[in-house]
């Protein structure tokens, strides 16, 4: 569990930079090259140690999970998948969705965290949930939130077909990089 502990205190903790506008003093310091490897370095790392520590993970129940959990999970997941495709791609989503890949990753997080009962999903699913709602709020209160200017339909179409194709392709694999199988 600790290895767990320790990547999710790394991927957070350098992903609250940004969130918290810490980013640009540290550019000034380092400059914007060695930031963005660093920043680079650390999330990579973060995550690394969140995926291994996820596997190590013994299971301690706390709860029993929702009977309607994985349904829920499954049913919202091409939602969610479809929204974080939509915030790193153009599309007239982000202008009617304010912070798609905070929302999706909400998403992602809520509902695992309904669909599971254990230590190790509560700490990583409560993290990135509790992170990505944080987020929100900073970036709201903040002013940095951008508007979209509106682009074609056909990006919008091609953002939902690649997120039902992803979101297949990680249900089909979801037992290879997770150890629970949907089906």
């Amino acid at each position: 569990m600790t290895i767990l502990i320790i990547g999710v205190v790394l991927f957070f903790g350098i992903h609250m930079l940004p969130a918290l506008s810490a980013n640009a003093m540290i550019v000034d310091r380092v400059g914007e090259a060695r930031y963005k490897i660093g920043f680079s370095l650390v999330s990579f790392a973060g995550l690394g140690l969140i995926i291994y520590g996820f596997q190590l993970a013994e299971f301690v129940p706390l709860w029993v999970p929702a009977s309607w959990g994985r349904s829920l999970a499954m049913g919202v997941m091409p939602i969610a998948v479809i929204l974080v495709i939509a915030a790193n791609a153009p599309n007239n989503i982000k202008r009617f969705v304010r912070h798609p890949m905070l929302i999706g990753i909400t998403l992602w997080a809520a509902t695992h965290l309904a669909a599971n009962g254990d230590l190790a999903s509560t700490i990583l699913f409560a993290s990135f949930l509790t992170f990505s709602m944080l987020d929100i709020l900073l970036v709201e209160t903040s002013g940095r939130f951008k508007t979209q200017d509106p682009v074609s339909v056909l990006w919008d179409v091609g953002v939902i077909v690649g997120g039902i194709v992803l979101y297949g392709v990680l249900f089909y694999f979801h037992a290879s990089f997770t150890g629970m199988p949907l089906m």
